[in-house]
């Protein structure tokens, strides 16, 4: 039961990470690189700590996942200040489904195990049905289908995440360094990522003007706050992940980052109203979801 806890924390600060950007518009690409870096740069005196891991395919999970963490932070701050934070929270839920079935290919044997108890995987597939109606309501309006379109990379990078996050967490020789070196190296790549993004997409500024945007009076104190709650972040999905038994049930638990967002809106009065209804139905099959997983019903994987 640990990981539902970290993975109801990871929900918490995925809202407020979320809602950064709708806040601050800022280039998506300077928050990736401050993100990134931030992170790599503060945990890296901690690497002394702990062996160096000798496997190739561990050093090669950690820099898959900095380019895949670049794509999901890029995409989720442009998408957040563009389309706002609700919009963009909802039409990433669909990302439980994604990861759910990326593990059962990657996990067939577990998978044939589920269809033999033949009430549990029906009920399942209806869950899932539901799941995918709403979501196809969803997306019938003009904005709802821009937002779907654009934050789509994000949801396949946040799927494949969540399953490398796993096995780099069980590759660790402890889960503290597993932790380390995630903050560490997968953190510094998706910087690496943000940074060469950033410089494509500039490439009329001097040097001297980009340095000076990046690092801003302003950009000090916004970029200190989202190292802090990120690196929060990341520890509480690497810890929930390395115990959950399939990834795509703690992606479920983001249920609760749409429900912050949504109530952080209406308090501060902020328009919200994209495809509102139909997201919290498709959020109510996922609660679905976590309750079959969750429950003695014998759903391993």
């Amino acid at each position: 039961m640990l990981w539902i806890i970290n993975s109801l924390i990871y929900g918490f600060f995925t809202a407020v990470y979320t809602l950064f950007n709708q806040h601050y518009k800022i280039n998506g690409y300077i928050l990736g690189i401050w993100r990134g870096f931030g992170i790599s740069f503060l945990f890296m005196p901690f690497l002394f700590f702990f062996p160096v891991p000798t496997s190739a395919y561990y050093w090669g999970l950690l820099i898959f996942q900095g380019w895949l963490i670049g794509i999901y932070d890029s995409h989720l701050f442009f998408s957040s200040a563009k389309y706002g934070a609700g919009p963009t929270s909802r039409f990433m839920a669909i990302t439980v489904l994604v990861t759910t079935f990326l593990w059962w290919i990657l996990t067939p044997d577990e998978f044939f195990i589920l269809m033999r108890n033949g009430n549990v995987f029906i009920t399942l597939l209806l869950v899932l049905f539901g799941f995918t109606f709403c979501y196809w309501q969803m997306i019938q309006t003009r904005v709802s289908r821009k937002t779907a379109r654009y934050i789509m990379p994000a949801v396949f990078a946040l799927a494949g995440m969540s399953i490398i996050t796993k096995y780099i967490a069980l590759g660790g020789s402890s889960v503290w360094q597993s932790i380390v070196y995630y903050l560490v190296v997968a953190t510094f790549v998706s910087g690496c990522y943000n940074l060469k993004c950033y410089v494509q997409q500039n490439k009329q500024l001097t040097f001297e003007q980009k340095i000076g945007e990046i690092f801003s009076a302003r950009m000090w104190k916004i970029g200190g706050y989202l190292v802090a709650f990120s690196a929060a972040l990341i520890t509480a999905k690497t810890m929930a992940l390395r115990a959950a038994p399939n990834p795509g049930y703690v992606t479920a638990l983001l249920l609760i980052a749409p429900l912050f967002i949504f109530v952080l809106n209406r308090h501060y009065k902020i328009p919200d109203t994209v495809s509102v209804r139909t997201g919290f139905a498709m959020m109510f099959f996922l609660l679905l979801l976590a309750v079959l997983v969750n429950g003695n019903y014998g759903i391993t994987d």
